[in-house]
């Protein structure tokens, strides 16, 4: 009977492996900078043309986007870009939610070879990641509260001697699948 159950349980996991590994994978768009990296390049989206996908990957401690706690601020569908940080440089990126939707902005900083730049939600590691998004805490009662925000998402980074790719993902809060963007990356040497 114990045998049975383990069998049952074994099958059960690479059925699981195997449903996973079928689901489509979400689609990246490469970002090339303009001839002005400074000024930045500008990008108008809507995160109806990603996808939901697990959230787990992000809070592991191999790559600490953000803890499975805020798991609600980026339940949506996610739309990811992927950008060349250069070395001896420093990049800006902006995110701008139009008409007040509920979307936020994480990037994983990777290595530049393409063996480092795994995708969600089959991220294993990153060297760094950040996330915006509003914070907020549960009260006692339920009841949230909001520190003031502007709606703008900002993050920035800098490198020193070596290139990185950077995973940008934008997405949607509370299950969110629709909604406008404007997306600015900016790189200036250091």
């Amino acid at each position: 009977m114990k045998l049975m159950i383990k069998l049952f349980t074994l099958m059960m996991v690479l059925g699981t492996v195997a449903l996973a590994q079928t689901a489509t994978a979400p689609k990246v768009t490469q970002l090339t900078m303009p001839a002005d990296p400074v000024a930045g390049g500008e990008i108008v989206g809507n995160i109806k043309d990603g996808q939901i996908i697990p959230l787990r990957w992000a809070e592991s401690s191999q790559v600490a986007c953000f803890p499975g706690t805020r798991f609600e601020m980026f339940s949506g569908n996610h739309v990811l870009y992927r950008v060349t940080m250069p070395a001896a440089s420093s990049m800006t990126i902006t995110l701008t939610p139009k008409d007040d939707a509920q979307i936020n902005l994480y990037a994983l900083r990777q290595g530049s070879k393409p063996i480092d730049q795994s995708v969600p939600p089959n991220v294993q590691q990153a060297i760094s990641c950040e996330a915006k998004y509003p914070i907020y805490a549960n009260l006692p009662g339920g009841r949230t509260v909001k520190n003031k925000d502007d709606g703008v998402r900002k993050i920035e980074y800098i490198s020193v001697n070596s290139p990185y790719s950077i995973l940008i993902g934008v997405a949607g809060a509370k299950g969110l699948t629709a909604g406008d963007f404007k997306l600015n990356v900016s790189i200036k040497p250091r």
